[in-house]
């Protein structure tokens, strides 16, 4: 029998160390325990939030009015084939990070450079995480998932992930479909390949140490996103966050020039961008909220920016959600009236009922204002 707990503490369970209290809580062992809680939910009309290793979540202060799921199944099944490729079958609940670091171990390439990024297999496929160039979705073959509205287990094509950039059909208020595993096909590291994506995307240090092997690659990431405070340190509150907070913005071709012809007049350089595989412009969430004036560790009430990257919003001293949420909307804003570019966040945010979107409104700025006031001569 699944065990049900009452007016749990959701805080400790999220990397913000931010929350209220659910009204039950469970942590089922197998997809049988996940599909009981499901229904006895289901047979109250209560709603239910499925939550991962909270390292992307940020949960409001007044707690959830429902279940919060919490599953515990972390099997990790491996096969070898013939043509050299391996197909890995992860347990939603997994760390996903162990499993890269295994397949960096046996030399696999396809989620290397997502080395070093906390959470579950499960939360990482909705969320469909990336780094330098790669996504878990490049690696999908399918997903295990339970159907929320008749309760039984069925499997998930990449066309029904609908899979976009940090983005799937199940990150939404109402997914249609639980995880309960996914599988990945693995392919032996590329050197040559990998470089060359890594470069491409930003990752200029890979260009002087060139890594021969896998685990070369990961140890190389983690070494540079732990110099960025990317890797949770419960001792280091630079990492009491959700890693990057805000999606890095894309633009047209014509929008890009424009900001950069105007970024080479203002502060003699050029905006950091990327091109995206439709053709868009993908631009530095970092750099706009720099040049807008907020400094590596700007801090206000008891949320700051990381001292490391400023593109990481942290609970530096007792914050609450509001207070992250009134942080977050001042950044936004200045960065709307600096360059006319509305940040977009990339943390979930649990309200009472539901996830809902983070309540932030950047426009509104210029009306309301903000009591946020940038700590660099930058913005103008």
């Amino acid at each position: 029998m699944i065990q049900i707990e009452e007016h749990y503490p959701l805080a400790r369970l999220t990397t913000f160390g931010i929350g209220g209290i659910a009204r039950k809580y469970a942590a089922p062992q197998s997809a049988e325990s996940l599909i009981d809680v499901l229904t006895l939910a289901k047979s109250e009309n209560a709603p239910v939030f499925i939550l991962g290793a909270g390292s992307n979540t940020l949960i409001n202060d007044e707690g959830f009015e429902g279940y919060v799921i919490h599953p515990a199944m972390k099997s990790v099944e491996w096969k070898e084939h013939a043509d050299g490729s391996v197909l890995v079958t992860i347990d939603a609940g997994a760390s996903f990070d162990d499993v890269v670091c295994e397949s960096c171990r046996r030399n696999l390439g396809g989620i290397e450079s997502l080395s070093g990024i906390p959470g579950s297999a499960g939360g990482s496929l909705v969320q469909n995480i990336g780094a330098y160039g790669q996504e878990i979705s490049e690696s999908f073959v399918r997903a295990r998932a339970i159907r929320l509205d008749n309760l039984e287990i069925c499997d998930l094509s990449r066309e029904d992930m609908g899979f976009s950039y940090r983005h799937t059909s199940l990150k939404t208020a109402s997914p249609s479909h639980v995880i309960v595993s996914v599988t990945l096909r693995l392919q032996p590291y590329d050197v040559d390949a990998a470089s060359e994506r890594c470069i491409a995307h930003g990752f200029k240090q890979i260009a002087l140490r060139r890594p021969q092997t896998a685990m070369a690659l990961r140890e190389l990431v983690i070494e540079t996103r732990r110099s960025k405070a990317m890797c949770y340190d419960p001792a280091d509150y630079n990492t009491h966050g959700v890693g990057s907070f805000f999606v890095n913005p894309t633009v047209s071709n014509e929008d890009a020039q424009r900001l950069n012809a105007a970024s080479a007049i203002r502060y003699q350089k050029s905006i950091p961008c990327y091109p995206t595989d439709d053709g868009r412009m993908k631009l530095s969430a970092a750099w706009l909220i720099e040049k807008a004036g907020f400094n590596k560790g700007y801090c206000y009430k008891g949320v700051s920016l990381s001292e490391k990257h400023c593109l990481a919003i942290v609970n530096r001293q007792n914050a609450t959600a509001a207070d992250i949420i009134e942080f977050a909307n001042g950044i936004a804003s200045y960065v709307y009236m600096a360059f006319r570019i509305e940040l977009q966040p990339e943390v979930v945010y649990l309200a009472q009922n539901s996830v809902a979107p983070l309540p932030i409104h950047p426009r509104d700025a210029e009306v309301t204002g903000t009591p946020l006031r940038p700590n660099s001569h930058l913005y103008q």
